[in-house]
């Protein structure tokens, strides 16, 4: 084999020996949400992809008034009492627990959560339709 035959299957290999770690990228899923109308709000979003012990360095919030701004959302006062806390699982994933102290009044919610991690961010936009209970 030349060498520049030998040079080509090399840097093959190298190149499908890195496509997995892009498949195992952070993400997060939707929100499950067990709270309703004038309940403080719970809910959780699934953390999907995270590396073993990948979850340890992950943080959620509720996104600048910027990032509203530019997605063309209004950002209510009441967004800001919303509490994002990562939790691990004993599967070493996790989820983000969303919670406020008081009852949340607005039947309808729209928000952006900001995820950050060692090697990343994102940014989710959520849709919440709150029923009385």
């Amino acid at each position: 084999m030349s060498v520049l035959k030998r040079l080509a299957a090399i840097v093959q290999l190298l190149v499908l020996l890195m496509a997995p770690a892009t498949l195992w990228a952070l993400g997060v899923g939707g929100m499950n949400v067990s709270s309703g109308l004038n309940q403080p709000f719970d809910a959780r979003i699934p953390i999907i992809g995270a590396g073993e012990g990948e979850i340890a360095d992950v943080t959620a919030r509720l996104a600048e008034p910027e990032v509203f701004e530019r997605a063309g959302l209004s950002r209510p006062h009441a967004l800001t009492r919303l509490r994002f806390l990562v939790v691990a699982d004993e599967q070493g994933g996790g989820y983000i627990h969303v919670t406020s102290r008081n009852g949340i009044r607005e039947p309808a919610l729209e928000f952006i959560v900001e995820v950050s991690w060692r090697s990343g961010s994102l940014r989710r936009k959520y849709s919440v339709l709150l029923e009385p209970r």
